[in-house]
């Protein structure tokens, strides 16, 4: 992200959450700005619209004041996508739109909102997050010259000194400290991670995410081990101290197709890390993890989390290895083929 004394960038990348990872590890290598605009907690249909509106109209304004020459939005939700071409078309903009679309956006039920997948034909570009949802993206008639693969790239990560406790862990949690973040989504086995949580007494396991999504996805937290550890969603700074503090990392799905950005958080961290075995993860990350097996049955799963901790050492050191290839890789290729569609390999290269 930019400094205060930096130049306004001519390059914004909007998401309406309060914080994802994937742009703020891009951002620094691609030179543009992260703005995030914060949904609204409240739930239900009007709130979610009036929301909608409120963010919207910020987005506008912004638009409107930086006139940015390229802008970058995270999808979904799809009324970013109308609010940009709108304030394009409307305001005069020779703005290029690049749609960052996560693998949600792809589908139901946001693949089926009207204007949600068509309208990516009026993108500049149409990035998506691994060759396994490129297939999808096609399949929905997403024009195959506008789209291309960008990978999350590893966080380049400045560690701070740790500090005697942490605000968001009970005193005298015992180690080791086994951190899944997530956010208690469907594709989550937090039932399978609570089940190995009870064979193992003498670790402590550390779930992040917004427990209040936890009933609407199927997730009961009602029992959980003492051992577990549910601080909520974090602030960034004190995400990071944890994942810091952490001992061994867990990306787990149960969806094929997930590029998980814990995975790539754990090799910005050099942290050991435990992966589910589908097809995507075991491309991009096996040579630096330990993979289990995506049916997460408990006894497996332990078995990973054990060998994991046995090899924290080689791991951590196989992940920033693995760190520094993925960094190199995703500039030269991945993010130049994105480059080259938007027409800035030229002012790319003379900017470095």
């Amino acid at each position: 992200m930019t400094k205060p004394t930096d130049p306004p960038s001519t390059t914004l990348h909007i998401a309406w959450t309060e914080f994802q990872r994937r742009q703020d590890s891009m951002a620094p290598l691609a030179g543009f700005e992260c703005v995030f605009l914060k949904r609204s907690t409240r739930r239900g249909l009007i709130a979610t619209a009036m929301d909608y509106l409120r963010l919207a109209a910020r987005t506008w304004r912004l638009i409107q004041v930086r006139r940015p020459e390229v802008l970058w939005i995270q999808l979904p939700p799809a009324m970013l996508l109308w609010v940009a071409l709108a304030a394009r078309r409307l305001l005069g903009l020779r703005m290029k739109i690049v749609a960052d679309c996560h693998n949600a956006v792809l589908r139901p039920p946001w693949s089926r909102v009207p204007g949600a997948v068509r309208w990516l034909r009026h993108c500049d570009a149409v990035v998506v997050h691994n060759a396994a949802v490129l297939q999808d993206a096609r399949a929905l008639g997403i024009p195959e010259a506008l789209l291309r693969v960008l990978e999350d790239v590893p966080p380049q990560v400045v560690k701070t000194p740790l500090v005697q406790s942490l605000s968001c862990m009970p005193p005298d949690s015992p180690r080791p400290w086994i951190l899944l973040p997530g956010s208690f989504s469907a594709d989550e086995p937090i039932a399978e991670v609570a089940a190995v949580a009870r064979n193992m007494p003498e670790a402590t396991f550390i779930m992040t995410g917004r427990i209040e999504r936890a009933a609407r996805h199927g997730h009961d937290l009602s029992a959980l081990p003492r051992n577990v550890v549910t601080p909520g969603y974090l602030a960034r700074q004190e995400f990071d101290l944890l994942v810091q503090a952490a001992d061994v990392m867990l990306g787990l799905t149960n969806y094929e197709g997930v590029q998980l950005s814990v995975c790539n958080e754990a090799l910005g961290f050099g942290k050991a890390l435990v992966v589910s075995d589908t097809r995507v993860l075991r491309q991009l990350f096996s040579s630096a993890c330990e993979m289990t097996p995506a049916d997460h049955q408990p006894e497996t799963l332990e078995a990973s989390i054990r060998r994991a901790l046995s090899r924290c050492d080689e791991l951590g050191s196989r992940a920033r290895q693995l760190a520094q290839v993925r960094v190199a890789a995703w500039q030269s290729t991945q993010y130049a083929e994105v480059l080259a569609l938007l027409g800035q390999v030229r002012r790319q290269a003379a900017s470095t």
